[in-house]
């Protein structure tokens, strides 16, 4: 299955990408993308993603990037690479057998993070991958990202080691797409800029960050329990000294900069907040997310807003969303659905056992989120809470014990099930006609693009 999220409309984009907007940093947007070998006098589309062999979920947005500026000679493209990320790209999963068989191996292609940002790693052989009985796709696809990996093992840093890969490898579906440094735009003339507002009143900039976190979490839709999701980022504020918004680099891996430090750009990295707030700032003039990143970057307008008010967030470049779904063609058994111990657990703690109607949950829940914190009352439902369970256990005992030997019988299926529904395989080991059908979709769905020279 290939199936393509394009949002809003591609047809809005090129409008997006050129509508009037406060423009209060003209003079450090034009350096910042001189200082890029961007052209300022042309449009720019961007997108990023940490360094690694994605799925085709953020192959998509380079697919995005590609069907848009094939469209529009004048537009430019460029991935911005989020090298200040400690995150793994040099660990790749692989499928391997079929039906029971079914199981994930891990592939230490290149060495772990350590702690260090993927900027500040050096660039390494590709090690072997490891044994399997792997499908003719992802086979061919294992062998194309190790000599795409070891034809980087001289580049500056792991993080255009891996950059430089996954581009080789997406360039005959995508066309050419320039990398950058996320992270050396604190090195620019906009990181330049943001750093002195930081230094300026880094008090104020570190609590709009975490008011603003809140306040995206407090208005994103509750669970079940009336609890709001996790926050996109941690809180700057949460131990005895005030954080902000950056890492540092040091021989021991990347460190939290605090408020009372110095900030040398040479030595400092921006955290995700910070990254797309540059880039929209000034890198781009549309900037294309996941799905993920579609939402920390809702709560980084409201800190750009409230830290440097409204003509500067009303400055950012729009934003779009461009992902997809695409499995292997993975034989797997199948398994009772029933049989899932998130479901047993979510049984095993619901006074009313999954009945449907039932209010008893609700009326419990509602009842500790009324009282006040810390008080007796609070405490008080919560133990009714717990004993309604624990009588509700009592009554369904032979039903819930019943439910543990299924979800125990099928453990084995259950997981090979799993891998076979994963999304998130790299994009290489998938049939390259799958990925080609895939640009084909995005680029046939900007067909209704209105002409670029018209639109300018």
């Amino acid at each position: 299955m290939t199936e393509a999220t394009l949002n809003p409309e591609p047809s809005q984009w090129m409008s997006k990408i050129l509508s009037a907007r406060p423009d209060p940093l003209a003079s450090i947007r034009r350096r910042t993308r001189s200082a890029f070998e961007l052209d300022p006098d042309r449009p720019i589309l961007a997108t990023g993603h940490q360094a690694a062999i994605w799925h085709p979920g953020i192959l998509a947005k380079d697919l995005a990037l590609s069907a848009a500026s094939s469209l529009h000679e004048g537009l430019q493209t460029v991935h911005f690479i989020a090298d200040h990320d400690a995150d793994d790209g040099g660990l790749i999963s692989l499928p391997s057998g079929a039906g029971p068989s079914l199981q994930r191996v891990e592939w230490r292609v290149l060495p772990s993070a350590g702690g260090f940002g993927s900027r500040d790693r050096p660039a390494a052989p590709a090690a072997s991958p490891p044994a399997g009985d792997f499908l003719p796709s992802v086979l061919a696809g294992i062998n194309s990202i190790r000599d795409a990996l070891d034809a980087g093992r001289d580049a500056a840093n792991l993080a255009m080691q891996i950059g430089g890969a996954a581009a080789s490898l997406a360039e005959p579906i995508t066309g050419p797409i320039p990398r950058r440094s996320m992270s050396s735009l604190l090195e620019s003339p906009i990181g330049e800029w943001v750093l002195d507002r930081l230094s300026a009143d880094p008090v104020a900039a570190a609590k709009s960050y975490d008011a603003a976190i809140e306040a995206h979490r407090n208005g994103r839709t509750k669970d079940r329990s009336g609890r709001p999701p996790r926050a996109v980022a941690r809180l700057l504020g949460r131990g005895p000294r005030l954080e902000l918004p950056l890492w540092r680099n040091t021989p021991e891996g990347r460190v939290p900069v605090f408020a009372d430090e110095e900030l040398d750009p040479r030595e400092l990295r921006p955290r995700a907040m910070l990254a797309t707030a540059l880039c929209r700032l000034a890198a781009c003039d549309g900037f294309v997310h996941g799905l993920g990143g579609a939402i920390y970057d809702e709560a980084m307008e409201i800190w750009i807003s409230h830290w440097l008010g409204e003509e500067i967030s009303g400055s950012l470049a729009p934003t779009f969303v461009a992902t997809a779904t695409c499995r292997l063609p993975l034989v797997a058994p199948v398994f009772d659905r029933e049989a899932d111990p998130t479901r047993l657990h979510r049984l095993q703690n619901d006074p009313d056992l999954g009945r449907e109607g039932s209010p008893r949950r609700d009326e419990l829940l509602a009842a500790i989120a009324e009282a006040p914190r810390r008080s007796p009352a609070r405490r008080q439902a919560y133990l009714r809470l717990r004993a309604t369970v624990h009588a509700a256990r009592e009554e369904q005992s032979a039903f819930l014990d019943a439910m543990k030997s299924k979800v125990s019988e099928q453990a084995t299926t259950r997981s090979a099930a799993t891998i076979a529904e994963d999304r998130t395989w790299a994009f290489p080991l998938h049939e390259a006609s799958e990925m080609k059908t895939l640009g084909s979709s995005i680029r046939s769905s900007f067909s209704g693009f209105s002409g670029f020279s018209d639109a300018i």
